[in-house]
């Protein structure tokens, strides 16, 4: 999964701001140890991600989706001290790789895991959000931006990752690429939203409801 030529996006990292040896480290892990490690967010989305918990004061944040832990921590690093991030996620062996490092820094305790499958979790949730990032399964993207959309707050923000699926979204072929197509379609007719698909890495969809 290439999403800019290498040396555009080394570039980019260097004039964004530096990241904690932690996240390297995490990063370094879910690399050698994950099957599909390029579905880390990375730190470009990781920092974007924080100016948005920073833009709207966020104190309640909802992940979908949390692979290996990185964007949860990100997120979780720019809240205040009472701030609280739930992030879901199903796969046991990710979970035991977060919460090692949730363990290890001051911001790890602000985030609770929330097992299992995704749908049955935000069903026991209730509002209000600030800030709602989705990157689970691509076949559900509908389903998790409607609920999100009903968990969170006017003026909250709700970012899905992936919206551009490497390009396969113009002309999609398989089941992810038409739901994640059929997604972005009803985000444009939304009337309730404010909307912009940003063609960062893999694609950005930047929602904030009215």
């Amino acid at each position: 999964m290439e999403f800019l030529p290498k040396e555009i996006e080394d570039y980019c990292r260097r004039h964004s701001q530096d990241e904690l040896e932690i996240y390297r480290q995490l990063t370094a892990e879910t690399y050698e140890s994950c099957q599909i490690p390029q579905m880390l967010s990375g730190p470009i989305v990781g920092t974007i991600l924080q100016f948005f918990v920073r833009l709207t004061q966020a104190r309640l944040v909802l992940e979908v989706g949390m692979f290996t832990g990185y964007s949860a921590l990100k997120m979780a690093e720019a809240l205040d001290g009472s701030g609280e991030l739930l992030t879901c996620e199903i796969d046991p062996a990710h979970i035991t790789i977060g919460r090692n490092y949730f363990q290890k820094v001051p911001w790890g305790k602000r985030i609770t895991v929330l097992e299992g499958t995704a749908l049955e979790s935000l069903a026991n949730l209730e509002p209000s959000f600030d800030l709602v990032f989705i990157d689970a399964d691509k076949i559900n993207y509908l389903n998790y931006y409607k609920r999100a959309v009903e968990l969170i707050r006017s003026g909250g923000i709700i970012v899905l990752d992936n919206a551009l699926w490497s390009g396969r979204v113009i002309m999609p072929e398989d089941d992810g690429s038409r739901t994640i197509a059929e997604t972005n379609d009803f985000i444009q007719k939304d009337d309730s939203v404010w909307n912009v698909l940003l063609p960062i890495r893999d694609g950005l969809m930047v929602v904030q409801k009215k």
